[in-house]
């Protein structure tokens, strides 16, 4: 009784993967993707004015034109909550939302 089925992939499954998207950001607007070193760390506190004690490492993919302080490649701190999330697991954020450069 052991016929030997071949398992056709199914056509109505989401790819394990998405590709990256294509994006120019615009004015001054930063294309950014969570940064691996961020996934499991401790968290950094903040003063209690801020009123969040989480902030975002993530590195910058690309900027718009009116961003002259911060480049691609860079790896800086996002204020949570601010940036729009992409089907591709990137985000885009607007230049104030970036309140600091992680240098090594």
């Amino acid at each position: 009784m052991g016929m030997d089925k071949k398992q056709e992939p199914s056509t109505d499954s989401l790819p394990l993967s998405v590709p990256p998207m294509n994006i120019d950001p615009l004015d001054d607007w930063l294309h950014v993707r969570p940064s691996v070193e961020d996934e499991g760390t401790g968290r950094l506190l903040l003063p209690a004015t801020v009123q969040m004690n989480r902030l975002e490492r993530v590195v910058v993919l690309g900027v718009g034109s009116e961003v002259n302080d911060i480049n691609a490649g860079d790896l800086v701190l996002l204020l949570p909550g601010n940036a729009v999330e992409l089907r591709d697991g990137t985000k885009i954020v607007q230049r104030e939302f970036a309140i600091a450069r992680v240098r090594d």
